[in-house]
């Protein structure tokens, strides 16, 4: 089932009436309903191999709780992420094709998760297995995350909330938005991306180096529009799921750019694989061994700038099975490392030269990153990395603009071009808005009903009108098909 879709729309509205009908300390049951409906309709296979790991984390947890084996734990986490490797290579490796479970990392990260916290000690194993059936299948995570751990969702969930006009409004303002971010924005320029993909060869490098940039605004525009869609209506329910995005395009470091960009993903994989790499004897080992010829400050950097290296290569086969995961994952691992053992030399310099650090200097480290994050989007769209390289050397060949007019009408008529820009300068103006600490949703939801309800119905009817639902839509309805 689509979050887009019109039997999610439903199913939501259902689960919001049964869920503040039910008594206080039963509310959860709704959710745990819903979420076996979303995973029975998004496939039963699906459905079975949730149940199957949720289960297993349940009893692995228990029994952790008990004893505190490393032994155990591995055999948990084996089980666990052993079979979500299996499910994605098994399609790479043989050729046949396997059904995968919607939201197949995210519940397998979670629960991995959960049973580490468990073993370190920082969460307590539930009792009751439908709880840890509802933190994975948790129907408003499950299609794209973000991923949370058992402390920041696992009582939320099951605790049961009282109904709260301003979550209602705030929830309701942060789901159109998501709509909005979505349908208006990023489906609206996917012929660009396609346009790379099919005429890559013929197109001048102006043309590439606008499709990729576009192509990275597209991307974000698409998934943090669905988290801010899921977590709207979670919002409505008084559940408040962990912020995945946080502006990422402003970042000064591709550093704070992953810091900003799908956060939940950054923190697993600092939390349950980075820090126990740099804390192991082996880290500690390798960091006294090379004291001397590299120097102490080189010494201590160089374990967290080969398992910073690991982690994105995880990353990158995270995000795909494919060579372009490896190129993608091993470049930002490459940048990061190389920015890790040059810190203190950055430092020096910095002092040295006298180099402010706002200033005239944050410009220059905007467009800095955002050269550095441009060169790994050419492989996270292309389909080998063969064509990620033959994008990237066609940027820099001919910028003849006789064929401008040509080729952007070919991609999308003028009227969908100006409707793509407006869009963008609105994105860009409540980003701006919220960089500066400020948060809209709960501000309008606090604002007076003049000035919320005109905002509210204006943002619907720009979604209705003006949102994309396939090739060949009504632009005058709001209909949701071929999603």
């Amino acid at each position: 089932m689509s979050i887009l879709s019109i039997e999610f729309l439903a199913l939501v509205g259902a689960v919001l009436i049964l869920y503040y009908a039910l008594p206080l300390k039963i509310r959860w049951i709704a959710l745990l309903a819903a979420s076996g409906v979303f995973a029975a309709l998004s496939g039963w296979q699906g459905a079975a191999h949730l149940t199957a790991a949720a289960l297993v984390a349940w009893g692995g947890g228990l029994a952790l709780q008990k004893h505190r084996s490393r032994i155990l734990l591995a055999v948990c986490l084996t089980a666990e992420i052993g079979a979500m490797a299996f499910i994605k290579l098994y399609p790479l490796l043989t050729g046949a094709m396997l059904a995968i479970p919607l939201g197949l990392s995210y519940f397998t990260f979670q629960l991995a998760g959960y049973l580490i916290d468990v073993y370190r000690g920082k969460a307590r194993a539930a009792s009751n297995p439908l709880r840890v059936l509802l933190f994975a299948g948790y129907f408003l995570q499950l299609p794209q995350g973000p991923i949370s751990t058992w402390k920041e969702l696992g009582d939320q969930l099951t605790e049961g909330h009282r109904l709260e006009p301003v979550n209602i409004v705030s929830g309701f303002q942060r789901m159109l938005w998501g709509f909005f971010k979505k349908l208006v924005i990023a489906d609206r320029l996917a012929p660009v991306t396609e346009a790379l993909l099919k005429e890559e060869a013929a197109l001048p490098g102006w043309f590439v180096l606008g499709g990729v940039v576009l192509y990275a605004i597209r991307l974000y525009a698409d998934f943090s529009g669905g988290l801010d869609l899921v977590r709207g209506v979670s919002r409505m329910l008084g559940i408040g799921l962990p912020e995945n995005f946080r502006r990422p395009f402003f970042a000064q470091s591709v550093a704070e750019y992953w810091r900003r960009w799908h956060i939940t993903l950054g923190a697993w994989f600092r939390s349950y694989v980075l820090y126990p790499l740099v804390t192991s004897k082996a880290a500690v080992r390798l960091s006294r061994l090379v004291s001397r010829p590299l120097g102490k400050k080189t010494a201590r950097a160089l374990p967290s700038a080969l398992a910073t290296l690991l982690v994105f290569l995880l990353i990158g086969v995270w995000h795909m099975m494919s060579w372009n995961a490896v190129v993608f994952g091993g470049y930002f691992g490459l940048v990061m490392a190389a920015s890790l053992l040059m810190e203190p030399l950055w430092k020096t310099l910095q002092r040295t030269l006298c180099l402010p650090k706002g200033g005239w200097m944050r410009p220059l480290r905007l467009i800095r990153t955002w050269i550095l994050v441009l060169i790994a989007q050419y492989f996270a769209f292309t389909n080998s990395p063969s064509q990620g390289f033959s994008l990237l050397r066609q940027t820099f060949a001919s910028w003849d603009f006789h064929r401008f007019t040509e080729l952007c009408t070919g991609v999308m008529p003028g009227l969908e071009w100006l409707i793509a820009g407006i869009a963008l300068v609105i994105l860009l103006v409540v980003d701006l808005i919220c960089e500066k600490k400020t948060d809209l949703c709960d501000g309008l939801a606090r604002a007076r009903i003049w000035l919320r309800w005109p905002l509210l119905i204006a943002l619907i009817i720009i979604i209705a009108v003006f949102g994309c639902y396939g090739e060949g839509f009504d632009s005058a309805a709001f209909v949701y098909t071929q999603f």
